[in-house]
């Protein structure tokens, strides 16, 4: 019996035939072309939302947070506008959620960042960096540079002699002063100034040298012992961004 028990198995076995379902071409066309409607349009709403935020961020820096909530804002209101434009979620799976959350998200993000950045728009300030006073001492001939760097172990910005030694403008020499900074900006520099003495001094226009550095030479210097030099550099860009360096101070003429 236990034989032909097999045997009636193997024969069962040997009968079976495999059929895979039918294949509905119509239907797997509509949920093709449904599935890349979404993502267009999808695509298409984020990009809206990143341009409102762009613009929000332009206004003030104040926004940039609540420009950026807007991205959570359009994410709710996905639920809303699938059906606005005719799309019908009651066959959506979680994949297709996932997958239209993530490309809104990204798409937000990217055109929300290249609109706010240069070279559409421009919201960095220039930068001054790596200012130097040249101290040359015309009796003597020997020029002194003074840079200003950031001292770890005073905590504090300060001048330093590139020579490495102390040195001290001492009154009534006969000197050549000319200071130099290195400006730049993402963008188009239009002013690069410099004042004496104070802010709201009478600025003048730097000269233009290499590698983005811009040199003044300090005309008719009065060196009157116990009178700080004070100097201030202003630069704004074309989007009106504007810096001002303000050194700590600088030895006493």
């Amino acid at each position: 019996m236990a034989k032909k028990r097999k045997k009636d198995k193997a024969r069962k076995e040997e009968e079976y035939e495999f059929k895979p379902p039918e294949f509905d071409e119509k239907e797997f066309l509509r949920k093709e072309i449904r599935d890349t409607k979404t993502v267009l349009m999808t695509v298409g709403y984020a990009a809206c939302f990143g341009l409102v935020a762009a613009a929000l961020s332009s206004i003030s820096s104040r926004l940039i947070g609540v420009s950026f909530l807007l991205v959570f804002v359009g994410l709710y209101s996905l639920k809303y506008f699938y059906p606005f434009i005719r799309v019908d979620t009651g066959e959506f799976q979680k994949k297709n959620w996932a997958g239209n959350v993530a490309w809104f998200f990204f798409t937000f993000l990217a055109v929300w960042v290249l609109t706010f950045n240069y070279p559409i728009s421009d919201h960095a300030n220039p930068a001054i960096e790596d200012v130097v006073v040249w101290v040359t001492d015309n009796d003597t001939g020997n020029v002194t540079a003074l840079d200003y760097k950031f001292l770890s172990s005073a905590g504090t910005y300060a001048w330093v002699p590139r020579v490495g030694e102390s040195f001290s403008l001492q009154p009534s020499a006969n000197y050549t002063i000319n200071i130099t900074a290195h400006i730049s900006d993402n963008g188009v520099l239009t002013v690069a100034e410099i004042a004496f003495a104070s802010v709201s001094s009478t600025y003048y226009g730097m000269v233009a040298e290499e590698n983005g550095r811009f040199g003044f030479e300090v005309p008719d210097v009065a060196l009157t012992s116990g009178t700080p030099f004070m100097f201030f550099i202003h630069a704004e860009d074309d989007h009106s961004n504007e810096f001002t360096f303000v050194p700590v101070g600088i030895p006493v003429v």
